[in-house]
C-alpha cells in the first residue's frame, strides 16, 4: 500500500524537510496544498527527486467552480488548470475538487432557482458537467492529470455527498481528465455500506482519504475500515492511501507510521 499525507500534516518547516520526514517512515506521496503554486514548483520537484516522494495531488487556490458569479467560476477554472499542469509535470494524479464546498462554507452566492426552467440543484449539476467537459477535462487529458471530484458530507456541501453522486458526474463527463475519490470520513456519514459504494464506483476512484470517525488517524474512533479496504482491493485500486486528519500525540511521525501499520492490518 502507498501511504501519503496532506502537506500541512507532514512534520517539517520547509518543503524539503516534509518530503524527507515522510521518506523516513516509508511513505510514498504528499498532497500539495499550501505550496500549490508555480513559485514553489522547482522546490517541490527538487524534493521529489531527492526523496522519491510523489506530489500526487495539487490544489486549486482561487475562485469557486459553481459560484453564481461567472468571474469567480472563470477564476476557479484557471486555478484548476494551473494545478493540473503542475501535477502533470510531477507525474501526479490530479486536483481535488469538491464542487460546492466554497459556496456553502464561505457563504458565496448560489446559482438562483430558475423554475420552471430548472431549479438550483439541477442547474449546478448541469453547469458542472459542461464546465468539466468543455474547459477542464481536455486540459487534464493534455497534461496527464485529472480533476478528482470529492463527495463531502451534507454539512460541508449540498452535493455531491455520496460515492454514487461522484460516479454520476464521472459518467456524465466520461473523460480520463475527470475521476473521483473516496474519503472514509465523509463516507462514514453519507454511505451506508462502504464496500458496496466502492465496488459500485469502481474504475472511477483515483484517490483515497483516510480518517477515523472523529477525524483523527485511523485506529481512533469507531470506523470499521475493513469493508472499504477490501472493496478497494477487489476493484484493483493501486493508488495512494492519504491521511487527511488530526495526528494526536507529540511524535507525529511515529503516529503516522502506526496509522499506516493499522491500515495494512485492516486490509488483510
Amino acid at each position: 500500500m502507498k501511504f501519503a499525507v496532506r502537506e500541512s500534516m507532514a512534520p517539517g518547516s520547509t518543503i524539503r524537510e516534509r518530503f524527507e520526514n515522510l521518506a523516513k517512515i516509508g511513505f510514498a506521496g504528499i498532497e500539495i496544498v499550501g505550496s500549490s503554486s508555480f513559485d514553489c514548483l522547482d522546490e517541490i520537484k527538487a524534493a521529489q527527486q531527492a526523496t522519491g516522494i510523489t506530489p500526487h495531488i495539487f490544489s486549486m487556490r482561487e475562485g469557486a467552480i459553481l459560484d453564481a458569479r461567472k468571474e469567480e467560476r472563470d477564476l476557479a477554472v484557471r486555478s484548476i488548470k494551473d494545478a493540473l499542469t503542475m501535477c502533470g509535470e510531477c507525474g501526479g494524479i490530479g486536483v481535488i475538487v469538491p464542487p460546492l464546498i466554497q459556496v456553502k462554507m464561505q457563504n458565496r452566492p448560489r446559482i438562483p432557482d430558475l423554475s420552471p426552467l430548472a431549479g438550483t440543484a439541477k442547474l449546478e449539476k448541469d453547469l458542472l458537467v459542461e464546465i468539466l467537459k468543455q474547459e477542464i477535462a481536455p486540459h487534464g487529458e493534455s497534461v496527464g492529470a485529472a480533476v478528482i471530484i470529492e463527495p463531502l458530507n451534507r454539512y460541508e456541501q449540498w452535493w455531491p455527498c455520496t460515492l454514487a453522486h461522484g460516479k454520476e458526474i464521472c459518467e456524465a463527463v466520461n473523460s480520463p481528465g475527470v475521476a473521483m475519490m473516496a474519503d472514509f470520513f465523509h463516507m462514514n456519514i453519507e454511505d451506508a455500506d462502504f464496500g458496496e459504494s466502492i465496488r459500485d464506483a469502481g474504475k472511477w476512484i483515483r484517490n483515497v482519504h483516510l480518517a477515523s470517525s472523529q477525524r483523527q488517524t485511523p485506529g481512533h474512533g469507531h470506523t470499521d475500515f475493513r469493508p472499504g479496504l477490501r472493496a478497494l482491493k477487489e476493484i484493483g485500486y493501486d493508488g495512494f492511501y492519504t491521511f487527511e486528519c488530526g495526528v494526536p500525540g507529540d511524535d507525529k511521525l511515529a503516529e503516522l507510521k502506526r496509522a499506516a501499520e493499522f491500515i495494512e492490518s485492516q486490509a488483510e
